[in-house]
């Protein structure tokens, strides 16, 4: 059968595929009956799946750049919407005055000031309908709602972006030197006639091999996509990492951390040791009691944790993150369940803090010959037991007056049948190791209230503002350090933390990012990672316009800073309200 330059099956492409991947025989044999379709029209490639993602791909199309965009579920957003946590975090806290004659330093209201928010993100904040009255955020709203809320950004791009949904990657092929990305290999699957809920009426657990397999299976139809050069351009496109399980990291040899480091900013640590992800959900208050199934999950372990022994702990954790309804809670209440555990009290919710997501490196490098996300499943499918256990649980707990089954899972506005959301919600992963080794630190973060602000580098690209927040694992120690109150400046983000040393083509954002483990818990929220993945995807755009490596491109950082400075801004604004609480002797 001849080749064809978009569509290639079973030919010279095909065998170069295979080779490229360095697949295991089995699954090579896989590859070589489907169907390779090749994709060298891009400037910028995205491996996405979060919040961070989505922003990089829609910057980068607006700064011009043909832009692809791979998304692992059939929702674009990451933890705004596919990781169900739709309660966006805004900074909080106040740095307290130390000495007299000073003021005290309200983050929460710098933070909140639209002069230093993403216009972008900004605008999606003020559009949410009816926000719900929660006590958790400002913003509670409904996933499925917001999905649709982020379609015109989308379709304002649309000549420029193309999403590639339901798409995970499943290898990526390195030049001879390792510098550089050459391509990247991609399994993108649709859900055969008959299959429910588009896919989604399985846990994920139960389904990842099948969406990482390059052939077709009793559920999905599945294309081979390759993501390369473009056509008749010297070199490769650029690529940005902004998956939330670092995979092109990892894929690509790349230098990276994981877990927690010996020292804030160093490069050695505990790779088995990091934060608990959490599977979140909806919970429906029925004006009637109804019948669901019940979970045959156990439900040890379970409680109100910090909460427990408050009388009014059950209506406390309903509000929390309540994503429709005001006042007590009542019918017609969606509760969104993301509570925490506590080691203190031996007790919490639905966060996982049983196992680390991530395998070992050297575990995870194992398995690139036919890669599968690299996670381990176990603690995947251990976290969606807790889920919906906590559910069972809480139902179980409801205060008098309220019948059991009035509270029910909800799967409509997560758009699963299974009841959870899409994927879990992570709060740590693979981090790059940026240019020269840098790892922005916690120590460039933090201060006192008169310095205003953190470090403010040189090379600074985009804006953050919260305090470390960590869910320990349970049964793993970490570092002294770890347990000191860092309550955080408004900090700004170096663009060597979107870099990485080895990697010349590549961009990471959001999670991913060149940083320390206590920096990250900083980082990790909605506002920053949508900063970070706007100046990513200005950036990138930049490098495949005038060929600049991410080196070439932070010797150049003046006119980087001018073009992401449109889209995003890059300096502080400090309002005089924030100041306050003055002191005296």
């Amino acid at each position: 059968m001849a080749c064809s330059s978009k569509t290639v099956p079973c030919c010279l492409l095909m065998a170069a595929v295979i080779a490229s991947i360095g697949l295991n025989p089995a699954v090579a044999a896989d590859v070589e009956k489907s169907t390779v379709v090749e994709l060298n029209d891009y400037d910028v490639i995205i491996a996405g799946g979060s919040t961070a993602a989505f922003a990089a791909a829609i910057a980068a199309a607006e700064s011009g750049a043909r832009t692809a965009l791979l998304e692992p579920t059939d929702w674009v957003g990451g933890q705004l919407t596919s990781s169900g946590v739709p309660a966006v975090d805004e900074a909080w806290h106040t740095i307290k005055a130390k000495a007299p004659d000073t003021q005290s330093y309200s983050v929460a209201k710098v933070a909140r000031d639209p002069a230093n928010i993403t216009p972008s993100f900004h605008a999606l904040m003020k559009g949410l309908e009816n926000p719900a009255d929660c006590w958790v955020s400002r913003f509670c709203y409904c996933p499925d709602s917001f999905v649709r809320q982020l379609a015109p950004l989308e379709k304002k791009v649309s000549d420029k972006l193309t999403v590639y949904l339901d798409t995970v990657v499943k290898n990526v092929e390195m030049s001879a030197d390792g510098k550089r990305i050459v391509s990247i290999t991609a399994i993108e699957r649709k859900p055969k006639p008959g299959v429910l809920h588009k896919g989604y009426d399985r846990l994920p657990s139960q389904d990842l091999a099948d969406w990482y397999s390059p052939q077709d299976s009793t559920r999905f139809s599945k294309r081979v996509l390759r993501f390369g050069s473009v056509a008749g351009a010297k070199r490769a496109p650029v690529f940005i990492e902004a998956t939330e399980w670092g995979e092109i990291l990892a894929l690509a040899d790349a230098p990276y951390l994981q877990g927690v480091e010996s020292t804030d900013g160093g490069l050695a640590g505990d790779d088995r040791t990091g934060q608990a992800t959490v599977y979140c959900f909806v919970e429906e208050f029925l004006e009637n009691p109804a019948d669901e199934p019940k979970s045959n999950v156990p439900l040890d372990r379970m409680g109100f944790a910090t909460y427990e022994g408050r009388p009014d702990a059950w209506n406390q954790v309903w509000t929390y993150r309540r994503i429709r309804g005001e006042g007590v809670p009542a019918a017609g209440d969606l509760c969104l369940q993301n509570w925490g555990y506590s080691a203190k009290v031996g007790n919490g919710g639905n966060d996982y803090p049983f196992g680390y997501l991530f395998p070992s490196k050297a575990d995870a490098a194992a398995t690139r010959d036919d890669w599968q996300g690299g996670i381990d499943v176990a603690v995947l499918a251990g976290a969606e037991e807790r889920a919906l256990g906590w559910h069972e649980w809480f139902k179980q707990n409801t205060p008098e007056g309220i019948d059991p089954k009035q509270i029910v899972l909800n799967s409509s506005v997560l758009g699963t049948g299974h009841g959870l959301a899409k994927l879990p919600y992570i709060r740590d992963t693979r981090r790059s190791i940026g240019l020269d080794g840098y790892v922005l630190p916690m120590a460039d973060m933090v201060g006192d209230s008169a310095d205003r602000t953190g470090t403010k580098f040189d090379d600074r690209i985009a804006l953050g503002a919260y305090p470390a927040d960590i869910h320990p694992i349970v049964g793993r120690e970490f570092p002294k350090y770890i347990y000191a109150y860092h309550d955080t400046l408004p900090f700004y983000i170096p663009f060597r933390s979107l870099t990485n040393e080895q990697v010349e083509n590549m961009l990471v954002a959001g999670k991913t990012m060149a940083q320390s483990f206590m920096a990250n818990s900083a980082t990790r929220l909605h506002p920053t990672e949508w900063s970070t993945g706007t100046a990513a995807g200005v950036a990138a755009a930049y490098m495949a316009k005038t060929g600049k490596t991410s080196r070439q491109a932070l010797e150049s950082i003046a006119e980087v800073q001018e073009l992401v400075n449109k889209m995003t801004p890059i300096d502080w604004t400090v309002p005089k309200d924030a100041l306050h609480e003055v002191t005296t002797k």
